[in-house]
């Protein structure tokens, strides 16, 4: 048997919470932004702390929650996205790149 609690995710009741603590905010856009994240590939560990962040915010908002699920470069809370070696590569790639016609020195549509 191990001594190591169990842990289970519990959506529904962090939204009632989340909207309990911040009346202001709309309980099927909570769940929205809940669900979107789990889709997004985010742990129950960092779904619970990004919402327990933003409910303690005040301009904090479900929405705060949505946009950082739909951002492929915030899927764990504090990854760097410069540290991660294929948006390093892409920057690489880019950098790379002439400019475009319109950013030459000296160029520019006429």
């Amino acid at each position: 048997m191990s001594d190591e609690p169990v842990i289970t995710a519990a959506p529904a009741e962090l939204a009632a919470l989340a909207c309990a603590m911040r009346p202001d905010w709309d309980r099927q856009a909570v769940a929205d932004a809940i669900l979107a994240a789990k889709h997004a590939g985010w742990t129950w560990d960092h779904v619970l702390a990004e919402t327990v962040r933003l409910m303690r915010s005040p301009d904090g908002s479900p929405r705060d929650l949505r946009r950082a699920a739909a951002s492929p470069l915030a899927r764990e809370a504090g990854t760097d996205p410069g540290r991660v070696p294929e948006v390093a590569a892409l920057r690489a790639q880019l950098a790379a790149m002439p400019p475009l016609p319109e950013h030459r020195a000296g160029g520019g549509a006429a």
